[in-house]
């Protein structure tokens, strides 16, 4: 266990574990898990997204007087992989995975970082409680900034401000990375002119991004539009 720095993930994640070889577990990967012959972490996985998605319920149901529909959107929108992999990015937990050969110089994808978020969150149950579980959720999880958040749909606008010149036309080229679980790659192009390219963990979201990174590059945009 000397090269897994125990000391620092736990000062990262505010909690000290007991039992140090949960904390090692929850940082398994299968593909490192299947070359050293060791417990992998889906089961804290399996138990860390039921117990998220219970916390978050609980939250919400006593903190808001709000309908089934608005309360598991906002559930949604918490618990998401998007979420999850960016708090696991921003904390750099992703860091101290412990994954197998052929994840060498291969960007993890955000599904790995989801998961992870879930197995610290199974690990800390087991090792302690569901109060000391749900106290490193919500330490990372705002649910407050996360509500007021609006959704923006970037590829409505994007065609909006395409249509508005006659003639003009907007193409995604979307397709998934070879050798990499859940990784999406989309590229778009307004007149057949590569405008930009996001990739994500799903189809949809690595389009979504796509064209937002494309509203950003209002230059290149006008100048296209205008040469069409």
């Amino acid at each position: 266990m000397n090269d897994f720095d125990f000391k620092k993930i736990e000062k990262i994640i505010h909690y000290s574990f007991k039992d140090k070889n949960i904390l090692k577990t929850a940082f398994t990967h299968s593909s490192y898990a299947n070359e050293h012959s060791v417990e992998n972490n889906e089961r804290l996985e399996f138990l860390g997204d039921s117990i998220l998605n219970f916390v978050v319920a609980e939250e919400l149901f006593f903190k808001f007087k709000e309908s089934e529909g608005k309360m598991s959107k906002w559930r949604s929108k918490m618990v998401n992989s998007d979420n999850l992999s960016t708090i696991i990015d921003n904390l750099e937990l992703h860091k101290y995975l412990l994954l197998g050969k052929s994840f060498k110089n291969v960007k993890i994808a955000n599904s790995i970082k989801e998961n992870l978020f879930e197995s610290i969150v199974g690990a800390i149950y087991v090792d302690s409680s569901l109060e000391k579980a749900k106290r490193f959720v919500f330490r990372f999880i705002q649910t407050e900034k996360i509500i007021k958040q609006k959704d923006v749909d970037y590829k409505t606008l994007l065609q909006e401000k395409v249509q508005l010149v006659k003639g003009s036309n907007l193409v995604y080229f979307t397709y998934e990375l070879p050798d990499q679980e859940d990784t999406f790659c989309a590229e778009v192009y307004v007149n057949d002119i590569f405008v930009s390219r996001s990739v994500a963990s799903t189809k949809k979201k690595a389009q979504m991004q796509c064209a937002k990174l494309a509203l950003e590059n209002t230059k290149l945009i006008n100048r296209i539009l205008e040469n069409n």
